[in-house]
């Protein structure tokens, strides 16, 4: 009888063991990333005067393929644009909140969301006669489709374009790959084109490069270009562009 219930009893905790390991390695829901970065590019143009970047967010993925996100980076763009002024929106900051719901096939994937752009500060009717520009704070729609390595993203600006008048129906469209190469190694590439509405003037850009996973770190060095003439934006011009990215 003791033996019996001896045995009972080593059986019952190697069960309680084994589903306290089958938890732990579950899967969280959130996730988290921090980078820096040598220059924030976004579609190509440079939101920090081609300096480097501080840049992170939050993730909350639910199992029904539902999610919720946020992102920050140091910017410098707008206070770029206030230089010989008088005016100041007091900004230094990107903060995206974006929600939506991804959902994998097989080999394809589909992921449809909002992203709302906010960049904290004071936009004034002198700030807004000085710079030309609106409230630059965007509210975007997106789709993307994926295929093993490839993927394709359509944006939709529902309000004016970061602030370009009589940009609202903006739209974007971005072409992506990433093909692992070798464990822990992938090349990236990216085409793009902003078609923007109003006086605005569209453009395509690129990217071309390579991340490397290391030590749970990921390294990446990449080349970004655009077409737009050197003469009208030195944040637009050819340039190579190195991050280190960690998640956690």
């Amino acid at each position: 009888m003791r033996k019996s219930s001896l045995a009972i009893a080593v059986l019952a905790s190697m069960q309680l063991i084994g589903t306290g390991v089958a938890h732990a390695q579950e899967e969280s829901p959130f996730s988290a990333n921090v980078s820096l970065t040598s220059d924030y590019a976004y579609r190509g143009i440079s939101q920090t005067d081609e300096g480097p970047a501080l840049q992170g967010g939050f993730d909350f993925k639910h199992s029904s393929g539902f999610y919720l996100g946020t992102w920050g980076s140091s910017i410098s763009w707008l206070r770029d644009l206030e230089r010989g002024g008088d005016v100041s929106s007091n900004n230094s900051l990107e903060l995206d909140v974006y929600g939506g719901y991804a959902h994998e096939f097989g080999d394809f994937g589909v992921d449809v969301g909002l992203l709302q752009y906010f960049y904290p500060g004071s936009y004034n009717r002198e700030w807004k006669d000085y710079t030309g520009l609106k409230n630059p704070n965007t509210l975007e729609g997106y789709v993307g489709l994926s295929w093993k390595f490839l993927s394709f993203k359509y944006s939709h600006a529902f309000t004016d374009l970061f602030g370009a008048p009589d940009s609202k129906g903006s739209q974007y469209f971005d072409l992506s790959a990433s093909y692992e190469i070798a464990d822990g190694i992938s090349l990236d590439g990216h085409y793009g084109h902003q078609m923007i509405t109003g006086p605005g003037k569209s453009y395509y850009d690129w990217k071309l490069g390579v991340t490397a996973s290391y030590w749970g770190v990921d390294f990446g060095l990449h080349y970004v270009d655009t077409d737009i003439s050197h003469k009208d934006s030195v944040d637009a011009d050819a340039r190579y562009i190195f991050s280190v990215t960690k998640s956690f």
